[in-house]
């Protein structure tokens, strides 16, 4: 007998050759094909059944039955042919929703990442923010604490400066001097004594307006301190609202990016599944063709009968390309 080529893992077959006959009488088409239905009636169809190698063989033999007018032969294998058919059909469904779920859970842990990375950047920008606002407001305090302490040392330094008393007071030093000068000791300590007094009297006059001098100058400068890191802060809090803003700005665009995205692949995702559901059901009730609904969508999906926004998904190595050309690493394709 002829040796046969495996049925799993077969490669298409070129154009229809003549059939060789076995020893028996069967041609080689004969033989594989009831090597199919055993093997469905046997192992059934599995997912590591090749379906579309099954129904291009039994395609072959029914339409051989026709021509040979074994019509219950060829009945048989249209029912065969049917449940494979569905079979795909069904594969081809479950395919497309778990790939539709893949294109999903992409985009959202995408957008996830993109959220993470968003908030990773803008709280770096609002800390970089703040340090600057503690590292400005330090500054200005130490500013305003070396002028406090130079005005302090200042009016230290003044205190001890010579005090200008009044002409009164002079004239009668004057006299006293004189008076010693004569050996007149008892008018000069007398005199003394009055102008010990009336210099006690005006330095305590003289030193009380010079505090209050200073005390005046000091809470200008005291005021003017807190005027100035008041209008410092006000600046940096008007600075960080402005960032606030920015951001609020920034995370609207973000969503309304992520939802309109999300939107177009649910519209797309909605169109192929109802596309599909009609073609699956219209193709159930042709009877003019062996191959499968699946056979049909692909050919649809190639011509662009899903519409031009819509491409095949195209199934590569470890990786899913999505409709909008976005590959999701790491991901198994899901079965066909």
């Amino acid at each position: 007998m002829t040796s046969l080529p495996p049925i799993n893992g077969a490669q298409p077959a070129d154009p229809p050759q003549p059939q060789q006959q076995s020893s028996s009488g069967d041609t080689q088409l004969d033989v594989m094909a009831r090597r199919v239905l055993e093997e469905i009636a046997t192992v059934g169809t599995g997912a590591d059944v090749q379906l579309e190698e099954y129904i291009r063989i039994l395609s072959e033999y029914r339409q051989a039955c026709e021509d040979r007018e074994n019509y219950r032969e060829a009945e048989l294998v249209l029912h065969v042919l049917k449940h494979l058919r569905l079979e795909e059909e069904t594969r081809h469904v479950k395919g497309l929703t778990d790939q539709q779920e893949l294109e999903r859970r992409g985009l959202e842990e995408a957008h996830m990442l993109e959220f993470a990375n968003f908030n990773k950047i803008w709280n770096e920008k609002i800390d970089a923010f703040e340090e600057h606002q503690l590292d400005a407001e330090a500054a200005m305090l130490e500013r305003h604490s070396t002028e406090l302490s130079e005005f302090h040392a200042q009016m230290t330094q003044s205190s001890h400066a010579h005090v200008k008393y009044s002409k009164d007071l002079l004239n009668i030093r004057t006299v006293q001097h004189i008076l010693a000068s004569q050996r007149n000791y008892s008018d000069a300590q007398k005199i003394k004594a009055k102008g010990d007094k009336i210099e006690a009297l005006e330095f305590d006059k003289i030193s009380r307006e010079k505090a209050e001098i200073y005390a005046r100058k000091e809470a200008q400068i005291l005021m003017r301190h807190r005027s100035e890191l008041a209008a410092l802060r006000m600046r940096m809090e008007r600075g960080k609202l402005e960032l606030e803003r920015a951001r609020k700005r920034e995370l609207e665009m973000l969503l309304q990016r992520y939802n309109n995205v999300r939107r177009g692949l649910e519209m797309q995702q909605n169109i192929i599944r109802s596309r599909t559901g009609t073609m699956l059901l219209k193709h159930a009730n042709n009877r003019k063709t062996d191959n499968s609904g699946s056979h049909s969508i692909s050919v649809a999906l190639s011509a662009g009968v899903f519409g031009s926004g819509i491409k095949r998904r195209q199934f590569a190595q470890g990786e899913v390309v999505g409709p909008d050309h976005t590959e999701f690493e790491g991901s198994a394709p899901p079965a066909s």
